[in-house]
């Protein structure tokens, strides 16, 4: 197979990322993303190899086992989620943004969640996040817009995808669980119009508008659904929500 040029791949899962590359035929660097010096290095690490970078990809992303927000013993699962979900992308912003303002052409591709727009039930940790994370690459795009910086906030709904218990792609689609390969395809779509605000289904933007529309409704709204799972499954847990929507 031939190497894929000028790509390198990242993740924490060393083994994974392995296989990963070699399957894709490309360069990768093991990285925590929860950590600045992790991040700074593998942006160096790439603008060494390739010179530049046309495109940086931020995709990792995590749910928290947050059970009672109003728990101090809750700090570390806080702090984690915050990390992993703004800080990465903060940390990339950091190290990359020179370089592409210098050249007047870079691309930030931010995976975030529709979570950002809507609310996630049952983890609080990853809604606020999240939320942050979007308003992150508002700001992003923003400021630094008019100086050839491109950003796209990727704001997905329900992804079969391991965070949700799916490990390949042999799954059935709902109006509210798509593929990964799908999702990539929309996505690339999206790149491809330089579209600010990427959405994978068309449901999310008919939710968004819904609570745009009457924000103290869809507050209640969203109440009496939390109320729906817990009396069905006694908990909630992210990987079985969509199935209630």
């Amino acid at each position: 197979m031939k190497k894929t040029p000028n790509v390198l791949i990242s993740d924490i899962n060393k083994k994974e990322l392995k296989k990963t590359a070699n399957e894709l035929c490309c360069s990768f660097q093991l990285c925590d993303v929860s950590k600045e010096t992790n991040i700074k290095n593998l942006i160096e690490v790439a603008q060494k190899r390739f010179g530049h970078i046309d495109l940086f990809c931020s995709n990792a992303g995590i749910t928290s086992n947050l059970k009672r927000f109003y728990s101090i013993e809750q700090n570390a699962c806080w702090e984690k989620t915050w990390n992993v979900n703004l800080m990465s992308h903060v940390y990339a912003a950091r190290y990359a943004l020179p370089n592409m303002i210098k050249r007047k052409k870079g691309y930030f591709l931010q995976i975030i969640s529709a979570a950002a727009l809507l609310s996630q039930i049952g983890d609080s940790a990853y809604s606020a996040t999240k939320s942050a994370a979007l308003s992150f690459a508002e700001s992003l795009a923003i400021s630094n817009s008019h100086l050839g910086i491109k950003v796209s906030a990727v704001c997905s709904q329900y992804i079969a995808t391991p965070m949700l218990g799916f490990n390949n792609d042999k799954i059935i689609e709902t109006k509210n669980l798509i593929s990964a390969k799908n999702a990539a395809t929309r996505i690339l779509r999206g790149v491809a119009l330089e579209k600010f605000l990427i959405l994978t289904d068309k449901h999310t933007n008919y939710f968004f508008r819904k609570k745009s529309k009457n924000y103290e409704k869809w507050i209640l709204g969203m109440n009496k659904l939390n109320q729906r799972i817990l009396e069905e499954r006694g908990e909630i847990k992210i990987n079985s929500v969509h199935k209630f929507i």
